[in-house]
């Protein structure tokens, strides 16, 4: 007699056995809402911001004085900088608000989140933890409106005055619960701010409004020059009105694109000569902005050969330029420290041949 079990036995066990794995992991997981989960994801989200504020931090250091330094490059479109760090939960977005009050004691009013060591200009009186009631005459409201205020009142400061690249702003502080009178040293900057963002990506890019730069770029170049040229080609694209321009080559490329059959190529082929041009322009006045904030160029083409080879095969995006044009790059930015470095060494002014703005 044949006593061997049918078949269906070995998968009728495996299916047993699933069900029970599946069973265990599902009473393992805990649901959104256990407290241990939450308690774990506040702590996570905590962290996460603290690395971002440490970034974010080595970014002012950097961009703060090349934007103060690069203010007669740009053109009138100005504020005044306090060399601090100023934010309140409206700072930041809504799903960060809750880490930036438990981890940064942020709450609808600007505080002073840090201050920066500006060895060429005078010292802030600032001080971390300070709550900004007042500046220039106008009362600082909690909440976004304080934002705008403050923005407003430094834009007028600055553009009040524009043959002057220092002024004064009488404030009022709230200080270990103490209403404290002080008068602030403003320095003029590009009226531009610089941000961190945690990605991943290589990649930096000016909106019009800010300097966007990826926490991968800021680990990509751990040395403050390197950055700094990053920055001013950025500060250098929103100077020469490069992000309009790209935009307006952009719609008519696709009208031709779509004119002529909507593959694609028409489009890539009439905006990548215009995209080099301008990242050529950028690069120069980039880079004259950064000797012009006291930095040491010498050597820093290599950047772009560093980029070169990390990209190869990518697309053009942001501040990281097609492979192919890596080595043109190079080679341009080798001869435009040269041209700097001539200058500096005649003890002739640092200024750049004129680039397109229009």
């Amino acid at each position: 007699m044949n006593t061997r079990r049918p078949s269906f036995f070995p998968a009728c066990a495996s299916i047993a056995a699933t069900f029970v794995l599946t069973a265990c992991a599902a009473s393992i997981r805990p649901a959104s809402d256990d407290p241990d989960v939450v308690q774990e994801q506040a702590l996570q989200h905590s962290l996460s911001l603290n690395h971002r504020m440490t970034l974010q931090r080595r970014l002012d250091d950097v961009a703060i004085p090349l934007l103060e330094h690069s203010a007669p490059f740009c053109d009138g479109d100005v504020r005044a900088s306090l060399g601090a760090h100023i934010a309140s939960l409206w700072s930041f977005e809504k799903d960060e608000r809750a880490a930036a009050k438990q981890t940064l004691h942020l709450d609808d009013r600007l505080t002073v989140l840090w201050t920066l060591d500006r060895k060429q200009a005078p010292a802030t009186p600032l001080r971390a933890g300070d709550v900004l009631l007042s500046v220039g005459g106008k009362p600082l409201p909690a909440g976004k409106k304080g934002i705008d205020r403050l923005n407003d009142v430094l834009i007028d400061a600055a553009r009040a005055k524009p043959a002057k690249r220092e002024g004064w702003l009488e404030a009022v502080v709230q200080r270990e619960g103490q209403s404290t009178a002080l008068r602030l040293p403003y320095t003029t900057a590009c009226n531009y701010t610089a941000v961190t963002r945690m990605k991943n990506e290589v990649h930096a890019e000016n909106d019009g409004h800010e300097i966007v730069v990826n926490s991968a770029l800021m680990r990509f170049f751990p040395d403050n020059r390197d950055l700094a040229i990053v920055l001013g080609h950025e500060l250098a694209n929103g100077v020469l009105s490069h992000g309009g321009k790209t935009r307006a080559v952009g719609i008519a490329a696709g009208i031709v694109d779509g004119a002529l059959g909507g593959t694609g190529l028409e489009q890539e082929a009439l905006s990548s000569p215009f995209s080099q041009q301008f990242d050529a322009e950028a690069d120069y006045l980039g880079l004259y902005m950064v000797a012009a904030a006291g930095y040491d160029i010498d050597g820093a083409e290599r950047i772009w050969r560093e980029l070169g080879v990390h990209t190869a095969g990518a697309k053009k995006k942001g501040f990281m330029g097609p492979p192919p044009s890596s080595a043109k790059r190079f080679v341009a930015m080798r001869r435009t420290i040269a041209e700097i470095q001539a200058k500096t060494k005649n003890g002739a002014p640092l200024v750049p041949l004129a680039t397109s703005k229009s």
